[in-house]
This record gives C-alpha cells, structure tokens and sequence, in this order.
C-alpha cells in the first residue's frame, strides 16, 4: 500500500501505520477448510478444464448439501459460474435446494435480496458481490471460493506496471490477489454472532506454489484445516450442517 500510494517516498518517516484487531473472534466463530486432491485450476488442455470442473462439480454439491442452503460461492470469471451451475443446480433442485445464480441483466440489488430472503436458498456470484455483500446470521454461513482472484494478466495497468516496475508481481498482483481474498472471506463473518466456514478450494492452496502460505497467513483464522475433497461433505455437516441426506 505505501508504495502503490507514494508513501515510501516520503524521506524522515513522514507517515505512521496502524493495525487495530477485530472485535471477533474468528476462531471460535469460523474454520476455513482447503480440500486437496482436486485438479490445478489453470488448466492447459481441455482435457484438464473438464477434470478441474467435474471435481469441483462433486465439492460444490456435497458442500451445497451439508449445508442445506445459505451457501454463497464466489467466482472469478463467469464462464466457470455458468457451467458449474448447469452441472449441479438441477441435481440440488431434486434434494430440495435452490441455487441462485447472477446472470446478466439482473441487478445486484435484486439478488442478493433473494439471496437474503430465504435462508435455504445458496447463491452463486461474481466479482460484485466479493466486497461490499452483507449477509447476517444464518442467511450466509458458509463461503465457497472456488480459484484465487488473480486479476488478468493482460490488465492496461498490470501492463503499465510490468514496465515501470520488475518487481510488479510481488507489491501488485499477489498483494491485490490477497487483498481480494481476504475481501470475499470478511463475508462470512457479519456480527459477533456469526458462525460459518470458508472453503478454499483451489488446488494451488495445498500444493507447492510458494504464495499459497501468504494467502493463508493473510486470513484471520490460524487454523487452516486441509483435508480430502471426499471427506470435505462429511466434515462440513457435522460441523455447520443442516443439510440433507
């Protein structure tokens, strides 16, 4: 932030920093869950895409049905939300759950007021709803990010940034990423009341990329709970559920 802002070129510590902690407790309050064994998400071939959405397909419906409702997933492109919601909304439908998604020409305002409406209802979004959404109580208990919010690498300003800057990736891109994450986890916690979990399900989270240890350390929860994908449903619903069988 100092640099992106110019602090850093004020000489004589011109400025000062404050961190102030929450007045939650977030680790009596939520469990962040990252499942492994799922595909990477930048998939090379199509071949990959398909195993990486058929994996994610199975998380987000045994997800969806632990919960029973109240669920709120978080994408980064759309092409993504529309295929896994063609792949599970029906399915769900059939045990009884509904799951909105934010299509195109459909004001935000009205669906998160439907969101928010019905506590068996889950929703899926896009980049509108990481920051800025608040959900109280049981209408949001539980936040599913599926790939980390890496912004595009083809950005006019990352562009303008890779030119002026060699280190562009390490005090822009990961930190905006971070910043992104931490945005779309601040939405499960409302109220001192709240309780609930995030699940990060990007395999580069569990995997050897050397940033996934900065996007954990960054999230108010120390605990951060790695488990099978298979076992993620049952963990789920014994924990938060109220799903259904």
């Amino acid at each position: 932030f100092e640099r992106a802002v110019g602090l850093d070129r004020l000489e004589g510590g011109g400025f000062r920093t404050l961190r102030l902690d929450s007045s939650y407790d977030f680790e009596r309050q939520m469990a962040v869950f990252v499942p492994t064994g799922l595909p990477d998400p930048c998939r090379s071939t199509d071949r990959g895409y398909a195993a990486y959405l058929e994996a994610l397909a199975a998380v987000l419906g045994d997800v969806h049905r632990a919960m029973g409702g109240s669920v709120l997933t978080l994408f980064t492109n759309r092409r993504d939300m529309e295929e896994l919601h063609r792949r599970i909304a029906a399915p769900l439908a059939r045990d009884g759950l509904r799951l909105l998604i934010q299509e195109r020409g459909i004001s935000r305002k009205r669906v998160a007021e439907e969101f928010i409406a019905d506590e068996s209802v889950s929703l899926f979004a896009t980049k509108s709803f990481w920051e800025g959404f608040d959900a109280k109580g049981d209408t949001l208990r539980c936040v599913v990010v599926p790939r980390l919010p890496f912004g595009a690498i083809n950005d006019p300003v990352l562009e303008e940034r890779k030119e002026r800057d060699s280190g562009w990736w390490e005090h822009y891109y990961l930190p905006e990423a971070i910043l992104e994450l931490k945005q779309a986890a601040g939405r499960l916690i409302r109220s001192s009341t709240d309780q609930g979990c995030l699940v990060l399900a990007d395999a580069r989270l569990s995997g050897s990329k050397p940033y996934a240890r900065r996007f954990l350390d960054a999230l108010p929860v120390r605990d951060v709970e790695r488990l099978p994908a298979t076992e993620l449903g049952r963990v789920v619903r014994e924990r938060f559920g109220r799903g259904v069988s």
